[in-house]
């Protein structure tokens, strides 16, 4: 697992925690941010599929 990775997932477990404190901009933007940072090696394993072919 990568860092920015192992960061995504505790962005997104810091979003939780905010919305359950009701704070639901700073969960929001953690959220997005975290999603973001998880979904970025995904991204780039089908980009370079395109360019093999």
């Amino acid at each position: 697992m990568s860092i920015r990775r192992l960061l995504g997932f505790a962005l997104i477990f810091l979003a939780i925690s905010m919305f359950i404190e009701q704070m639901w901009w700073v969960g929001g933007i953690c959220l997005l941010i975290g999603i973001g940072m998880t979904a970025k090696w995904r991204k780039r394993s089908i980009y370079g599929n395109d360019r093999e072919r």
